[in-house]
């Protein structure tokens, strides 16, 4: 039994004072010129009604006398006999006054409304940012779906936020993409007043079998479309019954609209746009484009409405500017690849530089030690001390020069490589303008071709120094033999 069934009972009122009913509590308040008491059992079955957390009082009087209660809780036989005796001895003229409150317990993000009128009365009563700024307050839990269950509410209606029903229906949301959308909303336009909510424009898009009156679903949508708006315009500003924005694409538009000649039409258009910008991709080049083509479309003195398809328009145009996008993307990416590239060339010169040195000085070194043993050998067939003695302090001395230009050229083959490292990593960096830090590693292949690269250079160092070492120990134990047995 609804409140109205039950007020059916006593008769007709010969006037409605109160009918207010919000997150807190139920107020009703009517006149009766002449009233008929329900039965006991009526009184019963009504606090049975009555959400068991709720307290509900139900007061009697007439005119401006004392009123008397009669209580949810209590055993209020003798409190209705009161009333009879009460109501039996009005005069004609007497005003007789019912009136029913009813004290919500607030249950966490879940709230329970006696009239889905009043609750549509309600929500009414605020102006846009109002509305918009009670769903932001902390009398909500922002951690997790609220739940509205409206009595005589058919079907639901469900948004990202808030799901209205006939009966509770438990939800399991993940909240923490909001906050990411948060931030990126306010990090990509200068509102006054969106960085101080806790509400999303998908807030007030429902979804479902359910209905809202045409006049709510108005207002309702227009908070929408301010919201969206607001997450995709440059500026705005929401001051009591007025709008401003700014708006800066190909063409620049200023205006400022009273909310009541805000036209809710285009709301999907404006939602579609928003949930493209704000759902992956490039939110700046998204937000940008968007921009450009919204005021290319955007009637004038219309009342934020739009000309034509404006999504589809936008889709089109973010195509052609991907495969833009994609002609400079391969361009530097080919660009990288001849660096990378000139690269692999580099290491190799650095190589065989060493390589050639190595070369030239052991085959110097031979060739001198070789032609004192065949000089010797042609030019005196018996041993001459002076000759060895001096010849052998001679390759000594060639000796000690290799070793000096061995580690000479070991310390620029080092350098060399570090500065190898250092040109590849400015390299790199040089680019991380154009591209992400994931498309240069993409690109560089994680650095393996680089690291393949270096380990070569330090596999031809190492294999190179040891080969020079060889060759030096060689010729200065030949020398040894030549000196004591020559």
């Amino acid at each position: 039994m609804g409140y109205k069934d039950f007020i059916k009972l006593f008769g007709t009122p010969s006037a409605i004072i109160a009918e207010n009913e919000n997150f807190k509590s139920l107020e009703l308040l009517y006149e009766f010129t002449n009233i008929t008491l329900p039965k006991e059992e009526n009184f019963k079955y009504f606090f049975y009604r009555v959400r068991p957390l709720d307290k509900c009082d139900i007061f009697f009087s007439v005119d401006e006398g004392e009123a008397i209660a009669i209580r949810k809780d209590s055993d209020f036989t003798s409190d209705l006999e009161n009333v009879k005796i009460l109501v039996s001895g009005h005069e004609i003229g007497e005003v007789i006054n019912v009136k029913i409150n009813i004290y919500k317990t607030i249950d966490e993000n879940y709230f329970y409304f006696y009239s889905k009128d009043c609750f549509y009365t309600y929500l009414q009563a605020f102006d846009t940012y109002g509305l918009a700024s009670f769903f932001s307050s902390n009398f909500f839990d922002h951690s997790s779906k609220i739940n509205i269950v409206l009595r005589d509410f058919e079907g639901s209606l469900i948004s990202d936020k808030i799901l209205i029903s006939a009966s509770y229906i438990a939800q399991n949301d993940d909240f923490e993409i909001r906050e990411k959308r948060f931030n990126n909303i306010i990090s990509n336009n200068h509102s006054s007043f969106f960085g101080k909510l806790k509400v999303l424009p998908e807030d007030f898009i429902f979804e479902g079998d359910g209905f809202f009156t045409s006049s709510l679903k108005e207002h309702i949508d227009r908070v929408a479309k301010i919201l969206v708006v607001s997450t995709i315009f440059d500026i705005t500003d929401l001051s009591e019954n007025v709008f401003y924005y700014k708006l800066n694409g190909y063409k620049s538009i200023s205006h400022t609209e009273k909310i009541e000649d805000i036209s809710t039409k285009n709301l999907e258009d404006f939602y579609n746009i928003y949930q493209w910008i704000y759902t992956g991709g490039n939110i700046v080049d998204k937000i940008g484009l968007a921009r450009n083509i919204i005021s290319l479309h955007l009637k004038d003195n219309s009342s934020l409405e739009l000309n034509g398809n404006v999504f589809e328009s936008l889709k089109s145009s973010f195509k052609i500017y991907e495969k833009q996008n994609i002609k400079q993307y391969i361009e530097v990416r080919n660009k990288m690849s001849d660096q990378l590239i000139d690269y692999g060339k580099r290491v190799v010169t650095i190589t065989d530089n060493f390589a050639g040195g190595f070369q030239k000085s052991a085959l110097a070194l031979v060739t001198f030690f070789s032609s004192l043993i065949v000089t010797k050998i042609l030019a005196a067939p018996k041993n001459n001390a002076d000759f060895v003695f001096y010849s052998t302090l001679i390759t000594g001395v060639f000796i000690i020069v290799t070793v000096l230009y061995m580690v000479v050229s070991r310390m620029e083959l080092l350098q060399q490589e570090e500065r190898f490292k250092k040109s590849y990593q400015d390299f790199k960096k040089r680019y991380t303008d154009l591209l992400t830090d994931e498309d240069i590693e993409r690109i560089v292949n994680k650095d393996e071709e680089h690291k393949a690269d270096v380990a070569f250079i330090k596999t031809k160092l190492n294999w190179y120094t040891n080969l020079w070492i060889g060759v030096l120990c060689t010729i200065a134990l030949a020398t040894v033999i030549y000196y004591f047995f020559g």
